[in-house]
């Protein structure tokens, strides 16, 4: 089972009980552990998280520069061999369409999560950074022009597609997260901001896609 994620509310999280963008984040981070143990728990191979947009990036620099930095701080700890992340074996996947806007000493760190963990395949983390899927959709279109005989999913960047698309935060959209690979992604949307979703959050959203009856157009 292959599951995405877009953990929307973050921002509003912290305007509604007052807490700084370090806070908000540490505790996305948390929700984040509890839903990718929830994850592989259930027998998910791979998560695909929605962490930064091309759409995101317009706004502020000195709080995008703040965002880069606490996302290279977290990504630095998972390099120590003694983390969960070499504990679990979970391989570290980054994929950007927009790359270049990133700073270098947080690419950095990203190539090299990607590196340390590259050998691990008992579960997969792939994490979407000034991300946008029609720009991926159009780097593959140029792709196929040059190389008329291959197949879409070789000309796209994500090349898996997932069963499950979880968003929270009360929005009931897609938001250029993922657009071939999502063709018959069951979509669950969760009320909840993203810090606040606990446990029984996931539960809910998969007995509810275990309960689908999947036909994919037949």
């Amino acid at each position: 089972m292959i599951v995405g994620l877009i953990p929307d509310g973050n921002r509003r999280y912290a305007e509604k009980y007052g807490i700084s963008r370090a806070e908000v984040f540490r505790k996305g981070v948390e929700t984040l552990g509890m839903f990718l143990d929830f994850c592989f728990r259930n027998d998910v191979s791979h998560v695909i998280v929605y962490a930064l947009s091309e759409d995101n990036l317009k706004r502020p620099k000195k709080k995008l520069e703040e965002v880069f930095d606490l996302y290279e701080k977290e990504f630095r700890k998972y390099l120590d061999s003694n983390s969960e992340v070499h504990q679990k074996q979970i391989n570290f996947q980054f994929y950007s369409t927009q790359r270049e806007v990133l700073p270098v000493s947080l690419r950095e760190v990203m190539d090299q999560l990607t590196e340390a963990t590259k050998a691990y395949t008992r579960h997969c983390v792939v994490f979407l950074m000034a991300w946008s899927a029609q720009h991926e959709f159009l780097n593959a279109c140029l792709k196929a022009f040059r190389e008329p005989e291959s197949e879409m999913k070789s000309l796209l960047m994500v090349d898996v597609e997932p069963d499950l698309i979880i968003r929270t935060g009360n929005l009931q959209r897609l938001s250029d997260f993922l657009s071939i690979q999502a063709r018959y992604s069951e979509l669950y949307f969760i009320e909840k901001l993203f810090p606040e979703c606990i446990e029984q959050d996931c539960e809910t959203a998969f007995s509810w896609y275990h309960a689908q009856e999947r036909k994919f157009g037949r």
